[in-house]
């Protein structure tokens, strides 16, 4: 893409997105106040009002927060591994070897996420989510060469990231807004490399901000590159540049991207749009009533608390001074008194209350808290991850699908290319095979239990039946369900043996119970003739003893 067709297209995303913001404003004003107003022109901090107070109940706040951060631990826990990785083709799926090496890259490529700030950024990633309904994430590294040092993630805020869909709607272009000093230009770029003009903004006013798109955009004839080893910035499947918006004129050199560095994740999807919806969306009026109720509801216990004064026309006789001390003169006691207000504040409390109870609902926060007791048992946590696959399931399936999924299979390439990892094995060579992320994180492996506390179950009803029936234990295939329970169990492959390993032990024993069987039939055969031959000595020596 040349510099003028980027800023031709940023501006008609710029425009077509104007009507949303709106949206987004009330949203971050009312639910995530803390990210700063994003939607609000502004040229420098001098117009942020640090003292504001339009906010009067944090419960759609403190309700986001906890949908996010449930989120996090189900899926993507910083304390235990949350993915493994396992073979498309059912023929590499029993090789033993082939699954030990995708299980040694899988914990290489998981600890070089965990090496990075990823688990610092997306937890900024599910709050836009569960806010704006759309969020943006970003995997870089230091350079795209074999000498970078840590992946670096970052969660880019929505109010400066714009894109263009592809057919399964995921990022085909995207534009990044930037609004930088003259002087981190210059450090991005050089001063030699920058125009005239970033040295003379700097050089007369430093504070001035100016602003640049970055722009990810497919390279024409470029998308069937063989990204398995590094290529030259422009023989890559992805171009990138910077441009000023001023002039669309680009500074530095274009540069290249192995695959789409940018994920976004969308809580719900209307058919046609690229953006998303959350559950701020769906309770935003019932955010605003409770806000708005709250604040009259303030103003009402003012004046119970600092009630309003009453005098007559001709009682006062002095300004009426309400202070510490203060002294007002009157004609009589009965000609001022304090109005007393007949609010009613039950009526107040119980709308609030189901205002409250509404909001939380809608960030499901009702169902996804822990209950008041000390600890949960393993049950009741499975329930709860139940209960959460099944209000989430169309969120976590998107989340999967345009997020965790290409994030797993970027960072895997990018530790391939590196020769980060270890050498395939034959097989997996020759079959040219593909891999799927295999999610274990709490919210997985709670589902996943439930399967071994059936097959658990299973077998312990066949061998109580078995001692009546005994013939039933030829049904269950033993051997797959004890594969089947390491599998879900999350047991390495490494630690289970190969079938073939497995048919030859038993094999072994089998020859050697034979072996074994053979001698004590040997022996009991032997031990019979010899008491036979005894025996007949016995009765030869009798018979003789009686014919002297």
């Amino acid at each position: 893409m040349d510099t003028a067709e980027i800023k031709k297209r940023f501006h008609v995303l710029v425009e077509d997105r104007k009507t949303l913001e709106n949206t987004f404003q009330v949203i971050e004003k009312f639910v995530v106040p803390f990210r700063g107003e994003f939607f609000k022109p502004m040229s420098d901090e001098q117009e942020v009002d640090w003292r504001r107070r339009e906010l009067f109940d944090s419960t759609a706040i403190m309700a986001c927060q906890t949908l996010a951060s449930s989120m996090q631990g189900a899926l993507t826990s910083p304390s235990v591994k949350w993915f493994d990785l396992k073979f498309k083709q059912t023929e590499l799926q029993d090789n033993n070897e082939a699954n030990v090496w995708l299980e040694e890259c899988g914990d290489l490529v998981y600890e070089a996420i965990q090496d990075s700030d990823f688990n610092l950024e997306v937890s900024e990633f599910y709050l836009d989510m569960t806010s704006y309904g759309t969020s943006i994430i970003v995997e870089e590294v230091d350079d795209e060469d074999e000498n970078w040092e840590k992946i670096d993630f970052s969660a880019a805020p929505i109010v400066d990231v714009y894109f263009e869909m592809n057919s399964a709607g995921g990022v085909k272009v995207l534009y990044r807004r930037l609004q930088w000093l003259p002087l981190q230009i210059m450090d991005k770029f050089g001063e030699e490399n920058c125009p005239d003009w970033i040295i003379e903004a700097h050089n007369k006013a430093a504070t001035t901000k100016i602003e640049l798109v970055f722009c990810i955009y497919p390279n024409r004839g470029k998308e069937d590159a063989d990204t398995s080893k590094y290529l030259a910035p422009k023989e890559r499947p992805y171009g990138c540049k910077y441009i000023f918006v001023k002039d669309a004129k680009q500074i530095g050199t274009t540069g290249g991207k192995y695959e789409m560095p940018a994920f976004i994740a969308r809580w719900r999807k209307v058919a046609g749009s690229r953006w998303g919806h959350s559950p701020a969306f769906v309770c935003l009026s019932d955010i605003l009533t409770l806000n708005q109720l709250t604040e009259e509801t303030l103003e009402s216990l003012g004046k119970v608390v600092d009630p309003s004064t009453v005098v007559t026309e001709r009682g006062l006789l002095s300004d009426l001074d309400l202070g510490r001390g203060g002294l007002t003169v009157a004609k009589s006691k009965d000609d001022i008194w304090a109005y007393e207000s007949k609010a009613r504040f039950d009526v107040g409390e119980l709308k609030i209350d189901r205002l409250q109870s509404s909001i939380n609902q809608a960030f499901f926060v009702d169902q996804l808290q822990l209950k008041d007791s000390p600890a949960m048992t393993a049950t009741e946590a499975n329930i709860r991850y139940e209960l959460m696959q099944r209000l989430l399931g169309p969120t976590l399936g998107r989340l999967q699908h345009d997020f965790l999924d290409p994030m797993i299979s970027r960072t895997f390439n990018i530790l391939a290319r590196a020769k980060r990892l270890p050498p395939p094995p034959q097989a997996v060579t020759d079959l040219k095979a593909e891999y799927e992320a295999y999610y274990s994180g709490p919210l997985a492996r709670a589902q996943r239990m439930q399967i071994v506390e059936s097959i658990n179950q299973y077998v312990g009803n066949m061998a109580q039946i078995a001692e009546v029936f005994p013939q039933v234990l030829d049904i269950p295939d033993i051997d797959v369900m004890a594969r089947e329970v390491a599998k879900l169990s999350g047991i390495p492959t490494k630690m289970i043996k190969d079938q073939a390993k497995v048919d030859k032990g038993r094999k072994e024993k089998q020859e050697a119970q034979a072996k074994m069987a053979t001698a004590q039939q040997a022996e009991a055969e032997g031990n019979a003739l010899k008491s036979v031959g005894e025996g007949a000595q016995a009765m030869d020596a009798a018979s003789g003893g009686g014919a002297q």
